[in-house]
């Protein structure tokens, strides 16, 4: 991407640097943050002539990362209910809250030039809501073709880092070994890549949705008397995991259920007293339905990341607890897994759920969810500034770019977004209010609120 001329931005700066977590004033030269600090000290460190911006009352942060967004898919969808155009924001949530993902692409696959297409569209619409970069789980070998081609294109502008989906699971045959075989076969590792397009860790399911039941719990869903569906053997799963600890993969499994997250960081554990997997960035995501604080604790030994979504209760709490009783108001216990010491990371599950990422920190924040008056267990919030974190500069760990990211520093890349307010000092209900004004990805411009 080209960059812009060396710049200087004065406003109120949350960095996200405990070195420094405000400053007044922040210069960009290319494509890197050339000084953070006092008006006076950054304008004493930018090169001559750099010109200033005067932000006024806007608040500053490090860019958001969605940690799980399907973006490639979300543009598809916009294309197939909206058609190949420009469309407003608005209208792109409002539409994606009345049909979620119902609709398919057509009879056809997608050819490149329609995923190309859909990168187009969909890309301005993520930097309107401050994203920088994603992580996008499950990418099918044809959605990583997609990714290539349109960095091939240069029409890129979103920092991606895309975890290959080996399709293991789900049948009588696991086929694990052709799993295995396929990641051999791509000639890539987990971290491979660069700062705009980076090889994440495989993705792989366990069990299943919560809403339809499929969750793995240690009690039967009253409504089925099945205690949910497993979708990989314990053993075969374990073979995978094995492979790749001792590989240079890293691993991103869908655990829904209790009994499920406790067998997969059972197996972690397993693996990782072969080849440790500490500070390797695997993740347990979702990981929301009656969570055993033994299964925080062995988490939090083996450095495993929670992926979270708010968007999860935020649609479904209510239906859930329908079913399930007031335990179920512990769902999505972010709080808990935080104390614990896990490193909890967000995102959205877009565009299968909401993906609006005032409204999901609202949410966190509040424990309020669609279609119930009351909050779900209160005593499971965690504050503005942690959901912030988890979307900046615990995101860019678990996106393999710690040191690049996330963190508005000296030396960093300078990816950046300006809001209306400071997020950490308006009062929660309004955060879904925010507007954002700026994005910036590694110094350019990517999207301007109009005046």
């Amino acid at each position: 991407m080209s960059v812009e001329p060396p710049y200087v931005v004065a406003g109120r700066i949350h960095t996200m640097d405990p070195a420094r977590p405000l400053a007044e004033a922040m210069a960009v030269d290319g494509d890197r943050i050339a000084a953070v600090g006092t008006r006076a000290e950054v304008l004493a460190a930018c090169p001559a002539g750099a010109r200033v911006e005067e932000l006024g009352g806007a608040t500053i942060t490090p860019g958001l990362i969605d940690t799980h967004l399907h973006m490639q898919r979300g543009g598809l969808k916009i294309i197939h209910d909206l058609g190949d155009a420009t469309h407003d924001l608005d209208l792109v949530i409002a539409t994606m809250r009345e049909k979620g993902f119902a609709a398919g692409w057509g009879p056809q696959p997608p050819t490149p030039a329609d995923r190309a297409a859909a990168l187009r569209l969909v890309q301005p619409l993520m930097h309107q809501l401050g994203f920088t970069g994603i992580i996008d789980p499950a990418a099918t070998p044809e959605e990583l073709r997609g990714y290539q081609e349109s960095r091939r294109r240069g029409e890129l502008t979103m920092r991606v880092v895309a975890m290959p989906y080996p399709e293991v699971g789900g049948s009588a045959d696991p086929d694990v070994d052709g799993a295995i075989g396929w990641l051999r076969g791509l000639g890539l590792r987990t971290g491979d890549g660069d700062d705009l397009l980076r090889v994440g860790g495989i993705k792989v399911y366990f069990d299943g949705e919560a809403m339809k039941g499929e969750a793995l719990r240690r009690t039967p869903w009253p409504h089925s008397g099945s205690t949910g569906r497993q979708r990989l053997p314990t053993a075969q799963f374990q073979r995978l995991v094995d492979f790749c600890a001792a590989e240079g993969w890293s691993v991103g499994v869908h655990a829904v259920g209790g009994a499920a997250i406790a067998a997969v960081l059972d197996c972690f554990a397993e693996a990782d007293r072969k080849h440790p997997i500490a500070g390797r960035q695997w993740q347990v995501i979702h990981g929301y339905l009656e969570v055993e604080p033994e299964s925080m604790a062995l988490a939090a030994r083996l450095g495993v990341v929670l992926a979270a979504q708010p968007s999860i209760p935020l649609r479904n709490a209510a239906g859930l607890v329908a079913q399930l009783g007031a335990g179920a108001e512990r769902m999505n216990p972010l709080r808990s897994w935080l104390d614990a010491g896990v490193p909890v990371v967000l995102g959205s599950d877009g565009p299968f759920f909401p993906f609006d990422p005032r409204e999901l920190i609202w949410s966190a924040v509040t424990r309020r969810v669609r279609g119930r008056a009351e909050p779900l267990a209160p005593q499971e919030a965690i504050t503005v500034a942690e959901a912030l974190a988890a979307y900046t500069a615990t995101a860019a760990v678990a996106a393999f770019d710690g040191d690049g990211r996330g963190r508005l520093a000296p030396g960093r890349l300078a990816d950046w977004v300006a809001f209306d307010r400071d997020p950490l000092g308006v009062p929660p209900d309004e955060l879904p209010t925010l507007r954002v004004l700026r994005t910036v990805v590694g110094g350019r411009t990517v999207h301007r609120a109009p005046a």
